[in-house]
């Protein structure tokens, strides 16, 4: 008995030692930077990258990232909630160009705009633990003082289109049963999908029945899973409006309503996705949610009525 034993534990101990020789680990120029960067719960921060977002990877709900309406190369970073443990940040770029940060909670952020320049592609640059296992200085984002261009996406109609368009769809009255949230003396629903000419129009009523005005901070959309996994990466894809109208207003006073029509490039989503749309309250804690499935986006109705010269 203490013979077959033995050799089983020399079977297993060489096992273990090929299963070793088998495994490769990185080698020091295979590990990249990642820039460190702080956010706020009481002020947006600001990345510009080169190129347009293409997708954003969030490491917790505790920080919200979005662009701006109609600008695809300005990154909107903010805390969700005070204090968070840090978690990271990863953004694709449309030409291809993959960045890292690890995120922080600042009270006061060391600046609220950063320019990133193409030659801070962390995909590209040297590593970030240096040899005998020493940990390298952490890689900190550099404010700019000058202005950083800006990139607006191409639209599929002109401006004066999509705003005629989104001006008689606001005045229509339909509404999707079952699609919003109504929380906190606030309503928050999808009045309706339309396309037309590769654009689809969501039309966006949020009814404040409270005495207390609600302050937009930001309104996204995004693509995320139905079912999240526990302790798993939140893993979204925002999707980016190419017009909103009427944008002036960013507050609903108390006991009124604001009707926005939000206008994106033409999309569908698999089944075991859903569109989220979120509104969030600037300096408050309503934040309204509502999930949207392809069922009801490839029922949009066609924009049937002709605009007049």
């Amino acid at each position: 008995m203490k013979k077959h034993l033995f050799s089983l534990g020399i079977f297993l101990l060489a096992g273990v030692s090929a299963l070793a020789q088998n495994r490769q680990p990185f080698k020091d120029t295979q590990l990249l930077k990642s820039f460190s960067l702080g956010v706020s719960y009481a002020k947006t921060v600001n990345l510009i990258f080169p190129s347009g977002v293409h997708s954003v990877d969030l490491g917790s709900g505790s920080v919200i990232a979005d662009k701006f309406s109609g600008v695809e190369n300005v990154l909107r970073v903010k805390a969700n909630t005070k204090g968070f443990p840090e978690t990271n940040l990863s953004v694709i770029t449309k030409d291809g160009r993959f960045y890292s940060f690890h995120v922080r909670y600042q009270e006061e952020p060391a600046s609220l705009t950063y320019q990133i320049e193409g030659g801070d592609n962390t995909g590209t640059t040297g590593p970030a633990v240096q040899a005998q296992g020493k940990v390298a200085p952490a890689i900190y984002l550099t404010a700019s003082l000058n202005t950083a261009p800006v990139s607006f996406e191409s639209a599929l109609m002109n401006e004066a289109e999509l705003a005629y368009y989104s001006h008689e769809i606001a005045q229509r009255s339909d509404y999707i049963s079952g699609i919003g949230m109504n929380k906190n003396k606030i309503n928050f629903g999808v009045d309706g999908i339309y396309i037309k000419n590769n654009v689809m129009f969501f039309p966006i009523t949020a009814k404040n029945k409270s005495n207390i005005n609600y302050d937009i901070d930001f309104i996204k959309f995004y693509v995320r899973d139905r079912k999240q996994r526990k302790r798993t990466a939140v893993q979204e894809t925002e999707v980016t409006p190419i017009f909103v109208y009427p944008e002036g207003q960013n507050t609903i006073v108390g006991r009124s309503e604001l009707k926005r029509v939000y206008c994106l490039e033409k999309f569908t989503i698999p089944d075991k996705k859903m569109l989220v749309v979120e509104m969030y309250e600037k300096n408050g804690g309503r934040v309204m949610t509502m999930e949207v499935g392809n069922r009801e986006i490839v029922k949009a109705s066609p924009v049937n009525f002709n605009k007049r010269e």
